[in-house]
């Protein structure tokens, strides 16, 4: 008779199950296949679920594995083995990312521009005339009725904020569509932000659109930015306030849960180092300036900000604290022979989050570090810990334009050119899954 019988029989179940509670995925799947007492202990008291909630504190890849059955139609409300299931899948996950191993799917598109994505969707511009939304899990495609005020405008930017999309338009139509309600919830018309580059932004219910006027003499260019307070539920756009950025080109606007940031290159020279770009931290209540700083970021520079942590590059790549504004890692890493590293081949795009970062480089193939910046700890202990292997994921080589890609912990997500010498040259979209 084994200890766990004996407890059992002694009514100390308490104990049982306190013993089980220590047990990882691979030790609990072991116990179930004992005997038939351990097996219902497991299934009776819910261990799988109990498991389940301890290891999605700790990672996002559970909510995404979730949210992929829902998506392929699973019935997971019913389904007792629901956890159990999304554990497995989990650990199947990492042991993917960790050897390479992905299967790649993909899908012609068309003649698209850059894309956006959420754990559920994929929605992509078409020629910079229509919007077309892709299940990352099914890839069933729907499009979106979207337009701007005159119906012909064309298309400049995209954001997803969970189920909106929020579109702009050359001549200045901004415009937010409900997913789930298949409806459009505002859409109006900015005369005084309007141009091909017309940019969005949505965070903190703000809404930024800027856009960047070349001046008539070099120097003189300037960045204009409305800022507009959206009310839920995103009906209503009121206290519009329009700003200015005087010899500054806005390259990007993202955020956090702290911060707007602002990435902009100043205009008045010919941009050649770093001094010349500035990070703006901005308020997420009001967008007014906290903090500017600068020397991370060059003009050629390919760059990623998350959460605090700025990766930037071409040849050589730094990882950036920017509130500390100390360069934790260096990749290349470097040598005592000399005092810098460089990659033989550019590097083409970089995306980093709280678990991965990936380097992508001019010949098409991906690198990929763990990258844990633990995110309970508080500011002055924060760190942000790089392994030192990397895995390389071979991809075929990619034109200029097909350059940027996606990621969350199940895909690797581009857009790639494909030349045909039948149908010409067309797009397609290639997720590549570790799952």
């Amino acid at each position: 008779m084994d200890i766990i019988q004996q407890l059992h029989e002694k009514c100390l179940d308490s104990v049982v199950i306190y013993i089980f509670s220590l047990l990882d995925v691979d030790c609990l799947r072991t116990a179930e296949t004992v005997c038939k007492l351990w097996y219902s202990i497991v299934k009776k008291r819910k261990l799988w679920t109990k498991l389940y909630q301890r290891h999605n504190i700790r990672t996002s890849t559970l909510k995404l594995l979730l949210d992929r059955r829902t998506c392929e139609g699973f019935n997971t409300a019913e389904d007792e083995f629901l956890h159990k299931r999304l554990l497995n899948a989990n650990e199947k996950v990492q042991n993917n990312w960790a050897t390479g191993t992905y299967l790649k799917k993909s899908i012609n598109v068309g003649h698209c521009s850059p894309f956006v994505m959420d754990s559920k969707r994929v929605i992509t511009m078409d020629s910079t005339l229509s919007v077309t939304m892709w299940n990352r899990w099914t890839l069933e495609e729907e499009r979106l009725p979207l337009g701007s005020a005159d119906g012909i405008s064309e298309l400049t930017h995209l954001q997803l904020a969970e189920d909106l999309v929020f579109c702009s338009y050359r001549d200045g139509t901004i415009v937010s569509w409900d997913i789930m309600e298949k409806a459009v919830r505002f859409r109006f018309k900015d005369e005084n932000i309007s141009g091909c580059d017309l940019k969005i932004h949505i965070a903190h219910g703000l809404l930024v659109s800027y856009v960047t006027v070349t001046g008539a003499v070099r120097g003189c260019d300037q960045t204009r930015f409305s800022v507009r307070s959206l009310q839920k539920p995103f009906s209503i756009v009121a206290e519009e306030l329009t700003k200015r950025i005087p010899c500054a080109r806005v390259k990007d606007v993202t955020s956090d849960n702290n911060y707007f940031v602002v990435f902009l290159f100043c205009s008045n020279n010919y941009v050649v180092s770093a001094e010349d770009v500035k990070i703006q931290l901005r308020s997420v209540d009001t967008f007014e300036i906290l903090r500017e700083v600068c020397g991370f970021v060059r003009s050629d520079h390919v760059f990623k900000y998350f959460n605090g942590w700025l990766v930037a590059g071409i040849r050589t790549i730094r990882v950036w604290d920017v509130e500390k504004s100390i360069c934790q890692h260096v990749i290349p890493q470097l040598n005592s022979n000399t005092d810098t590293e460089e990659y033989e081949t550019l590097v083409v795009d970089v995306q980093l989050d709280g678990e991965r970062l990936i380097i992508r480089d001019n010949s098409g193939t991906f690198k990929v570090w763990l990258f844990c910046c633990n995110k309970w700890a508080n500011f002055s202990n924060r760190m942000g810990i790089l392994s030192n292997n990397y895995v390389t994921l071979s991809s075929e080589p990619i034109t200029r334009r097909c350059e940027k890609f996606k990621f969350d912990e199940l895909q690797i997500v581009t857009i790639e050119r494909v030349q045909d010498e039948l149908r010409g040259p067309f797009d397609l979209l290639i997720m590549r899954n570790f799952f």
